[in-house]
């Protein structure tokens, strides 16, 4: 029988226990309101805003965003800007190359035309499209995979 070496742990939750989703929510259950919907699973966050113009959906995320950073670094958490992305969702076929101007801390957020969260591709009018073709494509790679395998003379037969 091994033991884990004993760390105490100044903030933050341990990395990988089956814990760490429950203790992370208990740890950030005080966020601050925001006028953006806020989206949470485990770790990651997503803040979504509809507003009537461009301008004014800039403004209320850019607005939130800077109320979150200062949230997180009160509880000396840290903002992974380079998986914090800005995106958008419509229907508007003139506005299809929109992007946005969001910054954290003076500096801009990455825009995505098709952001991944939480392993779903989301496309500008959440028709899914993109990531259907990835999943199929990594489906079709795995079963050809596997027909290969079977047919060979190690293994579990073919019939299996």
């Amino acid at each position: 029988m091994e033991l884990s070496f004993r760390r105490r742990l100044r903030n933050g939750v341990p990395q990988g226990s089956v814990l760490s989703p429950m203790l992370f929510n208990i740890y950030i259950f005080d966020l601050p309101v925001t006028t953006s919907r806020r989206y949470g699973y485990a770790d990651d966050l997503a803040i979504m805003l509809h507003q009537p113009t461009w301008k004014a959906v800039e403004e209320g995320l850019n607005q939130d965003m800077d109320v979150l950073a200062a949230y997180l670094r009160s509880w000396r958490l840290q903002l992974s800007t380079g998986k914090t992305v800005s995106a958008v969702f419509h229907l508007c076929n003139r506005e299809a190359r929109r992007e946005l101007e969001i910054s954290v801390e003076n500096k801009p957020l990455e825009f995505q035309q098709a952001p991944k969260y939480l392993g779903v591709r989301l496309d500008r009018t959440l028709s899914y499209k993109q990531h259907l073709d990835e999943v199929r494509a990594k489906v079709t790679a795995r079963v050809s995979l596997i027909r290969r395998l079977a047919g060979t003379t190690w293994g579990a037969s073919a019939k299996s």
